[in-house]
């Protein structure tokens, strides 16, 4: 199944090279990638479509949120509401 990945992280070197490997990593295959500048001029956002082939894309989210570059993700299937996870910045 395809879904459609979105991130907003920092803008620092080594950032995208980061969560693409994690993805990678996890199985996952990449098949579009799309960044834009974010809110700020130290962030960025960053759309990655992929194809999960039965992985679990909750999993992923999870881990990919763990990451200290990363500040939110969310995602979308093709048939399926959009999930959202973002960092909580409480204390």
């Amino acid at each position: 199944m395809n879904h459609t990945m979105t991130l907003k992280i920092d803008r620092i070197e080594g950032a995208i090279v980061r969560t693409l490997g994690l993805i990678e990593r996890r199985g996952f295959t990449v098949t579009g990638i799309s960044t834009a500048t974010g809110e700020s001029e130290h962030q960025m956002e960053m759309t990655v479509e992929l194809n999960t082939a039965g992985r679990s894309v909750e999993v992923l989210a999870r881990q990919v949120a763990r990451l200290f570059d990363v500040s939110s993700v969310s995602f979308a299937a093709q048939d399926a509401p959009a999930m959202r996870l973002e960092e909580s910045l409480a204390c």
